[in-house]
């Protein structure tokens, strides 16, 4: 069971149990909670604990990072404390790490041997606004990067360049071999609330899409940083407009997210809306386009799936449960963190919720899924290697 490692506690599990509503699609499940023992999917294989010194009088203990993994299963993962990690997969030993100068809260960004060169690199932001280019067999610098603003989200590359964005409202474009400036753009910051987060960019077909504070969602060429379309999507709100979730894009729809105005399907040749679905507080999705779903995480009313129709398959309510993660499709299941609750395990198909992981103070972080792991950081800088079995 996941919970053996970590207490009793873990041992109950809010679930759903998914029933048509009258007057609804039949195709729409919603959730009645009922406590019942966990289904035995994942349990704790080992943990490392990366942040050393916690502080006793905390007010809320968060940590944000999540984990990339490469293709021999090592695993790179930051925390609060300025360290970023290569562990071992088989019982998470060191095989090197790096200090950085800012806390790191983004995910980092594995390429492969080859892809700018010989060897592979990783690739991490840090609260700091660095961007450092790590060689993944050893932990060696080939090139940093500094801007304002902090670096929470995961950078991208595409045709010789990594993409990535601060929490100033800018997107930045530098060499992926040696870090040179290409371009950027930015958008004016808005003075009114905002949300914490920051959208990353996707690229395809020469284009750059993302989101920006102001609650615009944009369209940029790739080798120049272009302004292709921009696109307001926050409606009439002045408070907390925010574009903070990374798009996703199949068969020329573009997916993306307003925490004012809820989830839109785009036309990406011009930002033209094809559908929308009001959700109140909508945030960070997931895209599973083989099966054709779409998750989106609200911190308010839950987890929601929807076709790429945009018609609401399920949604399963995490009361009182704080900022929630962006979702991580993994098979037949979606992975969920929940600030204040920890992680869950939900069936992709109908949302019942099977599983639920809490090792104390709750967890941010993206669950990040590779094969038969999960891998998760806890809001007190423990990091956790879950399997299945």
């Amino acid at each position: 069971m996941w919970a053996a490692r970590v207490g009793a506690a873990t041992a109950l599990l809010l679930v759903g149990s998914c029933a048509a509503v009258p007057g609804t699609s039949s195709r729409l499940r919603l959730s009645r909670d009922t406590f019942v023992v966990p289904a035995a999917v994942l349990r704790v294989v080992w943990s490392r604990p990366l942040v050393q010194r916690v502080p006793l009088l905390a007010y809320k203990l968060q940590e944000f990072a999540s984990a990339a993994v490469d293709g021999n299963g090592r695993i790179f993962i930051g925390s609060s404390a300025k360290v970023f990690y290569a562990l071992h997969p088989r019982d998470g030993s060191v095989l090197w790490s790096h200090r950085l100068t800012g806390a790191i809260s983004s995910e980092p960004l594995y390429l492969p041997a080859g892809t700018v060169g010989p060897e592979a690199l990783v690739l991490v932001g840090d609260d700091d606004g660095a961007l450092t280019a790590l060689v993944a067999d050893r932990g060696a610098v080939r090139w940093t990067y500094r801007v304002h603003g902090t670096i929470r989200a995961r950078p991208s590359y595409c045709e010789g360049l990594v993409l990535f964005t601060s929490s100033e409202g800018r997107l930045y474009a530098v060499d992926a071999r040696s870090g040179a400036w290409r371009w950027q753009y930015e958008r004016e910051a808005p003075e009114s609330f905002g949300i914490r987060g920051t959208s990353g960019p996707i690229c395809s077909g020469g284009r750059v899409f993302a989101g920006f504070p102001d609650g615009y969602l944009v369209a940029l060429g790739v080798t120049t940083g272009e302004a292709l379309w921009t696109r307001q999507l926050s409606g009439e709100s002045t408070r907390f407009a925010d574009v903070d979730s990374t798009p996703a894009l199949h068969a020329g729809t573009l997916y993306a997210t307003s925490y004012a105005a809820g989830v839109y399907a785009l036309d990406a040749k011009d930002g033209s809306t094809r559908w929308r679905y009001e959700l109140e507080g909508a945030g960070p999705l997931a895209l599973d386009a083989a099966a054709g779903r779409l998750y989106v995480s609200a911190a308010k009313v839950g987890i929601h799936c929807l076709d790429t129709e945009g018609h609401l398959l399920w949604r399963q309510a995490l009361a009182k449960q704080g900022e929630l993660s962006e979702p991580t499709v993994w098979g037949r299941y979606v992975l969920l963190s929940a600030a204040a609750g920890g992680s869950y395990l939900a069936d992709a198909a109908t949302g019942e919720l099977l599983q639920h992981f809490n090792p104390g103070q709750g967890i941010t972080g993206r669950p990040v899924a590779a094969g038969q792991r999960v891998y998760v950081l806890s809001n007190t800088g423990v990091f956790f290697a879950l399997s299945t079995g």
